[in-house]
């Protein structure tokens, strides 16, 4: 099947998470069937000083096909560089115009797009203009109640050639609480030619229904979800939610880990790994006491012994 143009095996995506989508998880993910997987949102301005530190958040591995790099910023000319840069190491570009984070906010970039949509437009042209590779953009359906996105938009948007759209049915305003707007996707999807991806509250097959009961069928991309349960985009193929046993729950933490330590070295690995421990673990018998002990680990003997050691009892 086709988003866009790009050739997917699977119309469930994975979302971009500032700390979360970086390689060994999305490996995770795509070895779980995620249609689509995208970077951490990455700074224009990272890759035109040239931060060390970004070509990390880019490296992604072989089975990683196609690959998204999202991009945030706020000066066209920056951001126009920053896609040229990366273009060789993606299938497309993903502008950021969702990120509702104060320091993205004033830095002009992120959700704040939605206000300045001249300033949008004019990074727009440039990568169209410029890059071959496909350009898409996620986004929320508006910075705050006074101004929301309308359909003229949304088909200004087609009109410059985006490849294909990802709504959060959300204001900035709300960040990551409140009611979803699917009718909003629903209208959107409905008004336009290209794809529209909806994004936001897709944590089970059940739920899925019920949003497509509003948007139709299409393209869906999950996010938190997927950090507790990164076998989430299987269960949607199959239409059914799975339970996972504990022995299955421990080797995908224990490879999960283990492909953090291949790929940040042990010492970060074990720091950057607690988050996603946290995660997993979540709802068995003495997840606190396991929690607080992982937090205490500071080597991999010390993590897959905690691995080994997880019980229901």
């Amino acid at each position: 099947m086709k988003l866009g143009s790009l050739e997917v095996d699977s119309p469930y995506l994975l979302a971009p998470m500032a700390g979360y989508t970086d390689k060994p998880f999305r490996y995770i993910c795509k070895r779980y069937k995620a249609g689509l997987t995208v970077s951490e949102l990455i700074s224009v301005n990272a890759i035109y000083y040239k931060n060390t530190k970004t070509d990390e958040l880019m490296q992604k591995s072989d089975i990683e096909k196609p690959f998204s790099i999202q991009l945030f910023g706020a000066d066209p000319d920056i951001f126009l560089y920053a896609a040229q840069v990366v273009e060789h190491r993606c299938d497309c570009i993903d502008i950021n115009a969702g990120c509702p984070v104060s320091k993205v906010i004033k830095a002009f970039a992120g959700s704040y797009l939605l206000k300045d949509k001249k300033r949008l437009f004019a990074i727009i042209d440039k990568l169209k203009k410029h890059i071959k590779k496909p350009v898409s953009i996620k986004l929320r359906k508006g910075f705050d109640s006074y101004s929301m996105n309308d359909i003229a938009f949304y088909k200004e948007l087609q009109e410059r050639g985006i490849d294909f759209i990802v709504i959060h049915p959300r204001l900035r305003s709300q960040f990551f609480k409140g009611e979803i707007d699917y009718e909003h996707v629903a209208a959107v999807k409905e008004a336009l030619r290209i794809d529209v991806v909806v994004n936001g509250g897709i944590d089970s097959v059940e739920k899925l229904e019920k949003i497509k009961n509003i948007t139709g069928d299409g393209f869906f991309m999950v996010g938190q979800a997927a950090i507790e349960k990164p076998y989430i985009f299987e269960d949607l193929l199959i239409g059914k939610d799975t339970k996972r046993d504990l022995t299955f729950i421990k080797n995908l933490i224990r490879e999960h880990f283990l492909l953090m330590v291949e790929h940040y070295g042990e010492k970060a690995a074990v720091k950057n790994f607690r988050k996603f421990f946290h995660r997993y673990i979540k709802g068995i018998n003495n997840a606190k006491v396991f929690k607080s002990m992982m937090n205490e680990c500071s080597d991999s003997k010390c993590v897959i012994g905690l691995i080994n050691n997880l019980t229901n009892a």
